[in-house]
């Protein structure tokens, strides 16, 4: 065949690849290629992508890393693209799917990866015509946005900024290597103590925000014990001269009261060292002296029964004598003067015993002799 006839063939055939296809043709991979037909029932789905970056037509579509179909156009609708996907049925996808650009490597193919979210309602199936909505398509970042961000922390990035704080760390801790492994030890130390004391420190946590509950309830009685003391303290504030010269005076009143108690330090000293046996033997009197003072102005009634002695023209008394041993020689004799005891006691005549501490006393032996 010549040159020309074959040229022929080839314009015959383009020119029935443009009939059959329409009047539109994006290049190669405009038209199905072998490995991308789609066997069985498939349906026709449109997808919304924000960026497609190089996703082109016959890019596979995966689901749980599965081809489950391809696709067949790629069209711009306003700020995004449309994506119309074939897709065989047997994969069940629900019309809950999700959508995400993906890279099979850093260098590549992409494709599109259907995914069902967790938790979402499967009940319904993907039908032919339905539309992935863009606000549930999303992309992997890109390989030239994997090395931009690699390029920014390479250059000036984060490992200079690490390289400086190792350099600093290295000085800090150059030579002191034995205080950092006691401040480790110390840290240790602290930390178990913290762990020791754990129940203490919920226990003094629940207790605050007891407390917090308690303060929380009762906001409407702090509140009026706020307003309260609110006009105490405004009364405070006009009357802080009177309260400080009042403490003024209060300090010279100490000063003075320091200086009259150090000049008569020794004085005192004295005064209650010589108080001290007296009030020893007023203590140890015990009841002797307030009964002595309820008879010592209505002997021989006691002043709190007087009212109740004499009644008309008679006199009451109700007298209890101890004339035990006991009572003779620690109450009766101890109370009758020391002459008149000698006198008793040196008597050698019958005496009446209710007159005779009344009468003279009789002179002795000795006396009458001389």
């Amino acid at each position: 065949m010549s040159k020309k006839s074959s040229a022929q063939v080839l314009a015959g055939a383009a020119l029935v690849l443009l009939t059959v296809t329409g009047c539109r043709f994006d290049g190669v991979n405009s038209l199905p290629l072998p490995g991308t037909a789609i066997s069985g029932d498939t349906i026709e789905v449109t997808v919304e992508m924000a960026d497609i970056q190089n996703l082109v037509n016959n890019s596979v579509v995966k689901a749980g890393n599965v081809n489950v179909g391809a696709i067949r156009r790629v069209d711009v609708d306003g700020w995004h693209a449309r994506l119309t996907v074939q897709l065989n049925t047997s994969a069940n996808l629900p019309a809950t799917v999700t959508a995400t650009l993906g890279q099979t490597s850093i260098l590549g193919a992409q494709y599109l990866e259907l995914e069902v979210p967790q938790g979402a309602d499967i009940s319904r199936p993907l039908r032919d015509g339905d539309t992935v909505a863009l606000r549930n398509t999303s992309e992997h970042p890109s390989t030239d946005q994997v090395l931009s961000a690699l390029s920014a922390v390479l250059n000036g990035g984060g490992l200079q900024q690490l390289q400086t704080i190792t350099l600093e760390l290295n000085h800090v801790m150059d030579g002191r290597e034995e205080s950092l492994r006691s401040l480790i030890g110390n840290l240790e130390t602290f930390v178990g103590g913290l762990n020791d004391q754990r129940e203490n420190i919920l226990r003094a946590i629940d207790n605050v925000d007891r407390l917090a509950g308690t303060l929380g309830a009762q906001t409407e009685t702090i509140d009026t014990g706020l307003s309260t003391i609110a006009p105490a303290l405004a009364v405070l504030a006009d009357q802080q001269t009177q309260l400080t010269g009042m403490l003024e005076s209060l300090g010279e009143f100490g000063a003075v009261a320091d200086q009259v108690l150090s000049s008569s330090h020794d004085d005192l000293i004295a005064d209650l060292t010589q108080l001290q046996p007296v009030l020893t033997e007023l203590a140890a009197s015990g009841t002797n002296l307030p009964d002595a003072l309820d008879l010592m102005l209505t002997v021989p009634f006691p002043v709190s029964t007087i009212d109740r002695t004499v009644r008309g023209d008679f006199i009451n008394l109700y007298l209890t004598v101890d004339l035990s041993a006991d009572g003779i020689m620690n109450k009766v004799l101890p109370s009758i003067p020391k002459g008149i005891n000698e006198q008793i006691f040196s008597a050698t005549q019958a005496a009446n015993p209710l007159l005779a501490p009344l009468l003279p006393a009789a002179p002795t032996t000795e006396e009458g002799g001389n």
